[in-house]
């Protein structure tokens, strides 16, 4: 499913540039032109998500650490991007807040090579029935776009995606501005 520009939506659950040494603190995003109906954004919170997890499972998720790198097979990815972020990165899959202490599950499904220890069909396997398990409704917030809205969200503890279920020929456009954050680690 592509934009009207041209690039994918973003429909899977993620957090942005875990390709990056130093992922974003906050995504804020700004309406400029929304569609009629559809195009949600949804935001889940990966500490309620942790918190749910079984005490076992919480401390084989703390073990793990994601290898991450740029997703080349994306439309729209330049040249120096490809160059620059596509250099493997090391995350552990769950992180300490940094202001708070709270941990939290996180990861970017399409930018994890795959998880040491694992394949990455085995990777991808973990982090799809993982998904799968945590999202649910009463830790997620669907915010239904209007002209104008400002979305602020916190990306050392939330995943967010994208709906692609508008009508085409409308246009979907909005701005996005990250705020530079710090090395993930599990304290």
């Amino acid at each position: 499913m592509l934009h009207t520009e041209g690039r994918k939506v973003a429909e899977d659950w993620h957090t942005d540039h875990t390709n990056h040494e130093k992922p974003p603190l906050a995504t804020m995003l700004y309406g400029v032109s929304v569609p009629s109906s559809g195009g949600g954004t949804s935001i889940a919170s990966m500490r309620a998500a942790y918190d749910a997890l079984s005490e076992d499972e919480q401390t084989r998720l703390c073990a793990m650490k994601s290898v991450n790198a740029l997703d080349i097979d994306r439309r729209g990815t330049r040249q120096e991007d490809e160059e620059r972020y596509a250099k493997p990165v090391v995350h552990p899959m769950v992180r300490t807040h940094p202001v708070h202490g709270t941990r939290a599950v996180f990861f970017h499904i399409t930018k994890v090579q795959y998880i040491e220890g694992m394949s990455p069909d085995l990777s991808r396997a973990y982090m799809e029935n993982l998904l799968e398990r945590m999202i649910r409704p009463e830790i997620t917030y669907h915010h239904q776009w209007r002209k104008g809205d400002l979305l602020i969200f916190d990306d050392r503890a939330t995943l967010h995606r994208a709906h692609g279920d508008y009508d085409r020929r409308e246009s979907r456009v909005l701005w996005r501005i990250l705020v530079e954050g710090d090395k993930p680690r599990l304290v």
